[in-house]
């Protein structure tokens, strides 16, 4: 039976405030920002590409709303790791671009009353879609806000940045993904093939 996808979002007046005075573009740094407590508290779910007599507008058209994504970037010393969508990847107006970042939906499936759902969310989809079974640390270092078209406009990034204990990560979906560690000089030779988010998020960790 086919179970509609309820995604987390935030009002984005309440996000960025009535007068839009937490409003910004590109990546901002998490220092003096308190993001997490406006999301932990003024969250909901909603449909994500669907409708009810609830819901008029999915949240996917849906501009007064932001979904909140997870974005994780690994790291191993100086190198990061940066994945490829070949031409079998489900995401179509992304294939052949690279990826800094491991992302996706907060879920229904992600509540959990003992820990912060945005976390609960950034450990599943990076257990869903790297194998990386060894230990690693996770913090946020900084939210993404991209409103130059459609997508990003509707989409609200929480970057974490998750250091490994070594570099042996491997993407899942070997049919759909390639990936591989490169230092942000590497990075920078390929930059332009790199998706939006990933591009804002380079451009700040190469002049932090």
């Amino acid at each position: 039976m086919f179970m509609p996808e309820k995604i987390l979002v935030v009002p984005k007046e309440i996000l960025f405030g009535k007068k839009n005075e937490r409003y910004f573009q590109g990546f901002k740094p998490r220092k003096n920002l308190d993001f997490e407590n406006v999301i932990k508290n003024h969250s909901k779910f909603i449909l994500r590409k669907t409708t009810s007599h609830k819901q008029s507008v999915p949240a996917e058209q849906d501009e007064s709303m932001k979904q909140i994504i997870p974005y994780i970037v690994f790291r191993h010393k100086d190198k990061y790791f940066v994945y490829k969508r070949l031409p079998k990847s489900e995401e179509e107006r992304l294939v052949e671009k690279y990826s800094m970042g491991v992302g996706g939906h907060i879920n229904p499936i992600d509540e959990n009353s003992s820990t912060n759902i945005l976390w609960e969310g950034m450990k599943r989809e990076f257990e869903e879609e790297v194998d990386y079974p060894y230990d690693y640390k996770t913090k946020i270092i900084g939210f993404i806000n991209d409103d130059k078209d459609s997508v990003g406009r509707v989409h609200f990034g929480v970057v974490f940045l998750a250091e490994g204990l070594n570099d042996r990560i491997e993407v899942r979906e070997m049919d759909k993904l390639s990936g591989k560690m490169m230092t942000l000089l590497e990075v920078k030779r390929i930059r332009d093939k790199l998706e939006g988010w990933s591009q804002i998020v380079f451009d700040w960790l190469r002049n932090s």
